[in-house]
């Protein structure tokens, strides 16, 4: 799975490697070391003037959903079966989306306790995960846009860590990943096709086991003594 991933690049760099314009919702947003469920962030889909990057709260919450609180429980969707769970079978054929990213955290079980590392591109050069997103209807008539990661079977050299990735598409891919015109056929053939792309761990800083610590210190490496 993703539990949470990193965004530390500025937004002029996203709109640049994404081709996508930036919403004014999004004024405001800075350098990411820890994001967790529920946070808002940067997302990019396709709309009719190109793509756009705008602010989603990570967690898909159906539309049919009587709360958002559902969306904790919705941050993954397995690439295997999200053309066929409920949850996620509209958003996967009519709303998908890139979620920016430049590092994603995954723990190791140790007996002095959970040890996370930093999973990122050589470089700690952005890449794109891909998403599908909904929109909730609250009771007050406001509209609340969550998404969810994909996820798939992890390479061979961080297999140890954990089991799963998200799933992370090469740019050639993003027109048609974004497109709502892509039959499932494709799309299947777009996350089979995807594979990983170079990656590189290190372990960090037990503070980032902490939901809201946010400094830079989160992706530096650490030697690690037990």
């Amino acid at each position: 799975m993703c539990g949470r991933f990193t965004l530390t690049a500025e937004l002029g760099q996203v709109a640049e490697i994404f081709a996508a314009g930036i919403s004014p919702a999004l004024e405001g947003f800075h350098p990411r070391y820890n994001i967790a469920p529920t946070d808002e962030v940067p997302v990019v889909i396709a709309a009719p003037e190109g793509r756009r990057a705008g602010p989603m709260r990570w967690g898909l919450v159906p539309h049919w959903a009587d709360s958002p609180r559902i969306g904790a429980r919705m941050i993954n969707a397995r690439s295997e079966t999200v053309a066929t769970r409920s949850a996620f079978r509209e958003s996967f054929l009519a709303r998908r989306c890139l979620v920016p990213a430049d590092g994603f955290y995954e723990w190791e079980a140790r007996a002095t306790g959970k040890q996370p590392y930093w999973i990122h591109r050589p470089g700690s050069a952005l890449f794109a995960m891909a998403g599908i997103w909904a929109l909730w209807g609250g009771g007050d008539g406001g509209r609340l846009a969550t998404f969810s990661i994909l996820t798939r079977e992890a390479p061979e050299p961080i297999r140890w860590l954990h089991d799963r990735v998200p799933v992370i598409l090469p740019e050639r891919r993003w027109t048609d990943w974004l497109a709502r015109g892509t039959v499932v056929e494709s799309l299947h053939a777009i996350v089979a096709r995807a594979d990983s792309p170079e990656l590189r761990l290190h372990p960090v800083g037990r503070a980032v086991n902490r939901a809201g610590y946010e400094d830079p210190d989160c992706i530096e490496e650490v030697a690690l003594t037990d």
